[in-house]
């Protein structure tokens, strides 16, 4: 080996050994951080399955309270018959088993879920069996009586709060640690960079080109690294790009690519803990069909708004919206024509409304808004809030295009105004629903401020119905029995008024009851005992030779009339009370009559066949025709007494009552006029023919006993 090669050698060995010790270290540096990192990878594994235990947990949850309402919805409004409901109750029970065993997994964890829960595994597991027995004891009973089920499933909501509180603190404490842990790896990584670096220099020196471009290469992958991981820790969006990592996850397929893909896998893990958040946020106080705030939204929107009013002394409003047409559209075209509905409708209220305003969508077709921030005056605010009304009712007046059809649709809307007066939340859309309801009974396609005095109405309208009720059953009903006589004022028969005496009002007026009756359900159960009453007495009666010939007139409501078995049940209260047919009279109303001639015929005539009497009450007030006329098993025409009041003075009403008389005696039916009070009406109505009278001037409506003493008597 000549000089040159051994002053290359000598040249070469201190340099080799330089690279050789610059490996080792290097070596050992990469060791240390891969050591490092797999124990730091450790615990965020740990983490990871901390946040999709979490992720899971919300996500159930949220999907039994949806699976709930929707099992609610469907009690309430009849879509969902028992069976389905049943099986939607097996379903989520057997759901909530599984996230039973999901809480034990929690509990387990007793470091992370001691810190979360304010170290306490059992009142996490207590909060969950009270919100699984209220949910469960919910859907139990929603077949049976839906409003109960909505009361358990408010008491199962208010322990989900106390779900999410866990899952928030979860969620923050696993991103603290996560925080730490990379601010950790941040200047450990940092510290490495920098010694890598100084390494490089000291190399350079023997390998100045190669040594460089390493120290560069691995100083600059280490720095993206600890950048991203310091990204991480402070970035609170629900996408993080890395693109540096990536391009080096790509492209390195060594030590710092497989750093750089753990650290993107922490990156995903992170990002479908935030969407999973999202989800289970946009779940609990969102709409899932119109993506608009619910109900739970709403009332919390409305709570910051009253407080806004307490410290700014605005005004606010509350506006709810009811669709008038949605369920005719609804159960013609479908539910899926339905819901697209819905969605348009919702798209267009949310343009209407101002930024700081908030529409949500409560249920069915029912809609809400909280208008904050309106005027200090209640004028200038009542405009502001009608102004935003107007807006919706002009766009929702443009017609809706849905698969080839045209829809036009209205609403009813209902307004109140709230101010720094502090209210209960539902008391506001108490009133807003009562003005809504006001809006629809008033012809719908408009809206109506809440009114006081007409809430005041409403309040004693309902106290009124509950003591109608309570009369019903405490038998606080009476008859009242008004003269009918011929032309020589004989009496022929007496009409049957039922009279309500209140134990503490007194008498209450028929103009009074007798329409809330109708609205409701009390008319067939008050109908049948007047019937029932009216043949008692005229049974009383027919044991009298001297009183069989009298005749009750019985008037029977148009719901009374309509029942399937009313023909059956007039007969069954003959044949039980033994009143004679022929002296019962029951008296129609041309609308009742007219609504649906057929079925009257026939109903009509089966009654005939036994011997009862037909009447038509206020006759000349409806839209008769004498084709219907001539077709109708009748008996006799009341003349309204409107018609009676005035014959004597108004040349209107005396033809109008001529034509009536005429018509009768065309049709070979008798005429009877109510309402005659004076002798000269009574002598105007004998003239042209009409023989039969009923009115004050015979005798006011008066109990049996005052009546009897006016009986024929024996001789």
């Amino acid at each position: 080996m000549n000089t040159g090669r051994r002053l290359q050698l000598f040249l070469l060995l201190p340099m080799a050994l330089v690279v050789l010790v610059a490996l080792l270290v290097f070596y050992g540096a990469l060791a240390s951080m891969r050591q490092q990192f797999e124990l730091a990878h450790s615990a965020q594994h740990k983490d990871l399955e901390g946040m999709a235990s979490a992720a899971s947990f919300s996500r159930d949850i949220g999907l039994i309270e949806e699976r709930t309402s929707a099992a609610l919805e469907g009690a309430i409004n009849g879509s969902l018959n028992e069976l389905q409901l049943y099986r939607m109750h097996t379903a989520i029970v057997n759901d909530l088993d599984v996230l039973g065993k999901q809480v034990e997994q929690l509990t387990q964890s007793a470091a992370l879920v001691l810190d979360a829960n304010q170290g306490s595994t059992n009142s996490l597991q207590q909060e969950f069996e009270l919100y699984r027995r209220f949910v469960v004891m919910s859907t139990d009973v929603l077949a049976v009586d839906p409003s109960v089920a909505r009361d358990f499933l408010n008491q199962a909501r208010q322990h989900f709060r106390d779900f999410s509180i866990f899952s928030s603190r979860l969620s923050i404490l696993l991103a603290q640690r996560a925080q730490e842990r990379n601010l950790a790896q941040f200047h450990a990584f940092t510290h490495m960079a920098q010694q890598l670096w100084w390494l490089g220099l000291a190399a350079v020196c023997v390998l100045l080109l190669v040594s460089y471009l390493l120290a560069r290469r691995a100083s600059h992958a280490l720095i993206d690294i600890a950048d991203a991981l310091h990204t991480l820790a402070g970035s609170q969006h629900k996408e993080i790009p890395l693109p540096r990592l990536e391009a080096m996850h790509d492209k390195d397929s060594g030590e710092l690519g497989r750093l750089a893909g753990a650290v993107l896998v922490f990156r995903n893990a992170i990002e479908r803990q935030r969407q999973a958040e999202e989800q289970a946020h946009q779940l609990a106080f969102y709409d899932v069909l119109t993506q608009l705030p619910n109900r739970r939204m709403l009332m919390e929107r409305l709570k910051l708004a009253l407080d806004g009013c307490a410290r700014s002394d605005h005004h606010g409003a509350v506006v709810l919206l009811d669709l008038d047409s949605f369920k005719r559209i609804n159960d013609a075209r479908g539910h899926s024509v339905g819901d697209q509905l819905l969605q348009q409708v919702a798209q267009r209220l949310a343009q209407t409304v101002r930024a700081n305003d908030t529409v949500a969508r409560l249920d069915g077709d029912k809609f809400g808004f909280v208008l904050a921030a309106l005027s200090h005056q209640s004028q200038q605010a009542a405009n502001e809030a009608e102004q935003v009304v107007l807006e919706c009712t002009q766009i929702l007046a443009q017609p809706v295009q849905l698969e080839g059809q045209t829809y036009f649709i209205s609403a009813s809307i209902g307004i109140t105004l709230f101010d720094a007066q502090r209210q209960s939340l539902d008391e506001l859309l108490k009133q807003a629903e009562a003005a809504m309801y006001r809006a629809k009974n008033e012809g719908r396609n408009t809206y109506r401020f809440y009114d006081p005095q007409i809430q005041a109405h409403l309040d004693a309208k309902v106290s009124l119905e509950a003591d109608l009720r309570l009369a019903v059953e405490q038998e606080q009903l009476c008859l009242f029995y008004q003269l009918q006589v011929d032309e020589q004022d004989h009496m022929q028969g007496v009409e049957a008024l039922v009279r309500w005496i209140h134990p503490n009002k007194g008498m209450v007026s028929p103009a009074q009851f007798i329409p809330l009756a109708e609205e409701s359900d009390l008319i067939l159960p008050i109908g049948h005992w007047v019937l029932e009453t009216a043949c008692r007495q005229l049974s009383q009666w027919a044991r009298q030779p001297e009183r069989a010939h009298l005749s009750i007139a019985v008037n029977v409501s148009a719901r009374q009339f309509r029942q399937h078995d009313f023909v059956q049940r007039v007969q069954a209260v003959l044949a039980a009370t033994g009143a004679p047919p022929q002296t019962l009279k029951l008296e129609l109303t041309e609308s009742l009559v007219l609504e649906n001639v057929e079925a009257t015929i026939a109903k009509m005539l089966a009654l005939r066949a036994v011997g009862v009497r037909f009447s038509m009450d206020d006759f000349g007030t409806g839209y008769s025709s004498l084709q219907y006329l001539k077709r109708l098993p009748l008996d006799q025409l009341k003349i309204e007494q409107s018609f009676v009041r005035d014959i004597t003075t108004d040349p209107d009403d005396a033809v109008i009552v001529q034509t009536i008389i005429a018509m009768g005696r065309a049709l070979r039916l008798e005429v009877i006029a109510e309402g005659v009070e004076t002798r000269e009406q009574q002598a105007f109505l004998r003239t042209q023919g009409c023989l039969a009278y009923q009115g004050y001037l015979f005798g006011k409506p008066i109990p049996i006993e005052q009546l009897e003493p006016q009986l024929p008597s024996p001789t």
